[in-house]
């Protein structure tokens, strides 16, 4: 990716849901290659420097962004269509489940836009200027994470209603990540003071609070049956709580660098450090990590060996 000039971060590649394309926002354009092969599919044009570049959850659709306020959605190998225009760059882009896209602009606006009419849906001004656009599962819900330059808490929109539900107080300084878990009723978001929080989805009032140490956390997940949480932050270690009472039942170094990244893929757990490297961990079912910390005090290393 090229680096954007100005009060902008740069855009981070987008990977499809099924991981055979990438975009990639190259100057005043976006590159969208095939994977694993690599080959260049098309390249699609902005009036000026792309800011923001997003998949759809499921197939190829794109939106990207530009700091001119131009968003554009392209469907496959059709022509751009052009949305309406911001009044400031844009910062973050998505697109929901619906076919809806969202966008947040350097202005502090929050606008929902329906591609098929390019209709502006909604229009809002959103507590602080925003970076980060995490979308429910079924799309009627959304998550936003402020820039850096004002640490706001996160905030919880109603897409359908178009209003802000709340705003998740309760982090000490900046919340890096937010994720919808059980099926979309819940929200996880980790940060600078080392917990990991759960949330209601419907309302945004506080649930649980998972205590780590003094290290940040910088992503959180949760397993896939829903018994244990898992986070990484900036010690290279990976944090298991059980989610049923918010003990901490172990650690395992997973890095020599920041655990940035957190996911589960089946029932294996993919992480990313902050220098590039990602692994794949097979760990031992969840209730067998919990009924033996539950009886004892864990060592990383005794459930490894496991």
């Amino acid at each position: 990716m090229t680096t954007v000039e100005g009060d902008y971060y740069s855009a981070l590649p987008a990977l499809t849901a099924t991981g055979d394309r990438a975009a990639i926002a190259r100057g005043h354009t976006v590159e969208v290659y095939a994977l694993p092969s690599g080959q260049l599919l098309r390249t699609i044009a902005h009036p000026a420097a792309v800011n923001a570049v997003a998949f759809a959850p499921a197939g190829h659709d794109l939106v990207s962004g530009a700091v001119d306020g131009s968003v554009l959605i392209t469907r496959d190998d059709r022509e751009p269509l052009t949305l309406p225009r911001s009044s400031a760059g844009i910062d973050a882009v998505a697109i929901l489940a619906d076919g809806r896209a969202v966008a947040a602009d350097a202005s502090d606006r929050l606008r929902v836009i329906d591609p098929d009419r390019t209709a502006v849906l909604m229009d809002l001004a959103a507590p602080s200027r925003v970076r980060l656009l995490r979308p429910s599962p079924d799309g009627r819900r959304l998550i936003t994470i402020s820039t850096r330059s004002k640490q706001a808490p996160p905030a919880l929109w109603d897409l359908d209603q178009h209003e802000l539900v709340a705003q998740l107080d309760g982090h000490v300084g900046r919340v890096f990540t937010a994720r919808f878990v059980a099926g979309g009723h819940e929200i996880l978001t980790a940060g600078r003071d080392g917990t990991v929080r759960l949330w209601n989805a419907a309302t945004g009032s506080p649930l649980h609070t998972f205590r780590g140490d003094s290290h940040f956390l910088a992503d959180a997940t949760l397993g896939p049956d829903g018994s244990v949480v898992v986070a990484g932050g900036s010690d290279g270690f990976l944090r298991f709580w059980d989610a049923s009472n918010g003990r901490l039942l172990w650690m395992l170094q997973a890095h020599k660098s920041y655990v940035v990244g957190v996911h589960y893929e089946g029932s294996d757990i993919v992480t990313r450090g902050f220098a590039g490297d990602v692994s794949r961990w097979t760990l031992p079912p969840s209730d067998r990590i919990i009924k033996a910390c539950h009886a004892s005090t864990c060592a990383s290393a005794t459930l490894a060996e496991q």
